[in-house]
Order: structure tokens, then sequence, then C-alpha cells
């Protein structure tokens, strides 16, 4: 009939729209690495441990674990000390990929099913996927320890190790969250703590064998 009869205040919509996506990616932060916000927005602080502290057991046995390999390699880090200068540094990039793989595993999971044709078909893609990330972070950081250190074998050996353990921590992101998801379990809230733990326990295996190999 020609009358306004109300406004709609699109300000608003869109402020609420915002508002659930940062919520949802809130929540997806925190799911990989252990728990659901929600658990403990408002719980006590006995009650959030109850729930926060399980899951960084992952990562103190793992710790722990990559502590005691590493005291078997104590010959190859006197043979070459600038090997523990790059420790943490290969360790950090082993882990950064593993959840980038990861995160891309569990989104793609929301629309797939883990078939074997589809693990498959993403294996292949993250293989290439890793050899290019692998052989660029490798050669970037064995340039420097030689431009820094002079020492060719120590460098190779700095390059060779991350490109390996980037490969595997690619294909860890990618087996664990689709192998819990096979054996219906939630990938979002294990598979975190549960890669990142692999993920060093492989890296300090191929850091301090390959070294320990060669040098």
């Amino acid at each position: 009939k020609r009358r306004v009869v109300g406004v709609v205040d699109v300000g608003m919509f869109t402020d609420q729209a915002f508002e659930i996506a940062e919520r949802e990616q809130m929540e997806g932060i925190f799911e990989s690495i252990g728990f659901r916000v929600s658990q403990v927005r408002d719980a006590s602080p006995f009650r959030a441990f109850r729930f926060r502290f399980p899951w960084l057991i992952a990562t103190i046995a793992s710790g722990i674990i990559c502590a005691l390999l590493a005291s078997i390699f104590e010959l190859t880090l006197a043979k070459s000390l600038v090997l523990a200068f790059f420790l943490t540094l290969v360790l950090g990039l082993g882990e950064s990929v593993s959840m980038q793989s990861m995160t891309v595993t569990i989104q793609a999971l929301r629309s797939a099913r883990p078939t074997l044709r589809w693990y498959a078909g993403s294996f292949v893609h993250e293989v290439g996927t890793a050899l290019l990330l692998g052989t660029a972070s490798g050669a970037v950081v064995g340039l420097f320890v030689f431009v820094w250190r002079g020492e060719g074998i120590a460098s190779a050996v700095i390059a060779g190790s991350i490109a390996l353990s980037i490969g595997a921590a690619s294909l860890f992101g990618l087996s664990v969250p689709a192998g819990l998801h096979a054996l219906r379990l939630d990938p979002k809230v294990a598979a975190g703590p549960v890669t990142l733990a692999i993920a060093d326990i492989c890296t300090i295996l191929l850091f301090f064998g390959i070294a320990s190999f060669v040098l």
C-alpha cells in the first residue's frame, strides 16, 4: 500500500554474520589444540584443567621421548655443534607443516568420505606439495648455515633433514585426521596433539639419524 512498515538494519545483520564467523574460527583454533572453547569458557579452574591437561600429556610425552632420543646422539652433537643451533627450527618447521596439512585435511573431511580412493588422491597431492615445501625450506636454511658457518656437510645434513621431516609431517597431517575419522573419532579435537607428537618424534629421528650417518 506504498507505506513504510519498517527498516532493515543491514549493518546489524553484517555484524552478526561476522560475529558468527569469528566464533566458528575461534572454535576451530581451540579444537586443533585439543578441546572445545565451549567446554572451558565459563568452567571452574579445576574443570578447565580436566579438559585441557589430558591433551597436554601428548606434548609432554613426545617432548620426553624427543629428549631421550636426542641423548642417544650425544656424540653426533659433539662432532657438529651447529646441529644444536637449528634443532628448534627443524622441529618448528615440522610442526607448522603438519598443522597446515591437518587443517586442510579436516576441512576436506567435512564434505568427503575418507575412502581409500580419496586417501590415495590426497596422498599424491600432499606428496607433491611436501616435496616443494621441503626442498624450498631446506635450501634456504642450508644455504644460510653454509654462509654463516662455512660447514658444507652440516649444512647439507640440516637441509636434507628439513626436506625429509617436512615431507613426513605433511603425510602425518593427512593420515592422522583421516584415520581418526575412519575410526569414527572426532579428528577436530584429537588430531592436533597426536599429529604434533608424531611429527616431533619423526623429526628428531630423521634429523639426528641423517647426521649420525653422514658425520
